[in-house]
């Protein structure tokens, strides 16, 4: 299978994005996320994880990918909206 673009988006409380989060995906190298709370991954793998701050938020398939993914803020941790 072919890679596909993964983008995942990060919004505090109020929607806003979150600028700075430290997100990777499998197989792929570490990233800040912009401050418009945005990151873009090109995965290859067909079942993939998304990490941020070091936590597993995430897991899937490429078949099976959103428009993007997206993460709120949960106290401490983030979790898929």
């Amino acid at each position: 299978m072919s890679a596909k673009k993964v983008r995942v988006e990060f919004l505090d409380g109020a929607g806003q994005g979150v600028g700075g989060v430290t997100v990777k995906a499998s197989g792929c190298a570490e990233l800040q996320t912009a401050p418009t709370g945005q990151a873009f991954f090109l995965v290859e793998d067909e079942n993939f994880a998304i990490f941020a701050n070091g936590g597993e938020v995430y897991k899937g398939s490429l078949s099976s990918l959103p428009e993007k993914i997206v993460f709120k803020q949960d106290g401490g941790s983030w979790k898929a909206a």
